[in-house]
């Protein structure tokens, strides 16, 4: 049993707790967080969902999860990369890149996204195959395209919230 924390429409805690299926099944607002990994070539680590997963099975997206009643948001990411990737990141390597609202149901959630730089090989992670299938670099240029078309392998879509990030990571790579 996962037990989530659950926040109000302004994304400010109740003080609930309840079980991450009860969350979902109520559409009720709790908090995620996502990881943008970027390599110096300008790519981006993807993770493609295991086929059993409940929400967007089978599709790309980046790294995260839930943050876990009475977790930060900064020691859950680091636990999901840990558990995904198999890759341990120490808080100075995780950037804050920007927090979003997602208001569909049934997972309705406040997000805080950080990016990270990594320069791994692919045979540098150990991936958890009850959460994900495969792991790859895509080229900046070819994700965005894949996000704009509504690639029906794309988790994200052209919408606000990846608008978002989008923007952000394009500031960022810049700078690489």
């Amino acid at each position: 049993m996962e037990l989530l924390e659950v926040l109000d429409e302004n994304g400010e805690l109740t003080g609930d707790i309840l079980d991450k299926n009860k969350i979902h099944k109520e559409g009720k607002y709790h908090k995620e967080v996502a990881l943008v990994l970027l390599n110096n070539k300008g790519e981006i680590l993807l993770q493609k969902r295991a086929s059993t997963k409940e929400i967007e099975p089978n599709k790309w997206s980046w790294h995260g999860g839930h943050v876990i009643a009475g977790e930060t948001n900064i020691e859950a990411i680091i636990r999901e990369t840990k558990e995904e990737l198999g890759i341990t990141l120490s808080e100075d390597q995780i950037k804050l890149l920007a927090e979003l609202k997602r208001d569909k149901l049934p997972n309705r959630q406040f997000t805080t996204a950080y990016y990270s730089k990594c320069d791994l090989n692919m045979n540098d992670f150990s991936i958890q195959m009850e959460e994900l299938s495969e792991i790859r670099w895509f080229n900046f240029s070819e994700f965005k395209d894949m996000v704009y078309s509504n690639h029906p392998d794309m988790m994200f879509q052209n919408n606000e919230n990846t608008n978002k990030i989008i923007n952000a990571l394009e500031a960022i790579i810049k700078i690489y």
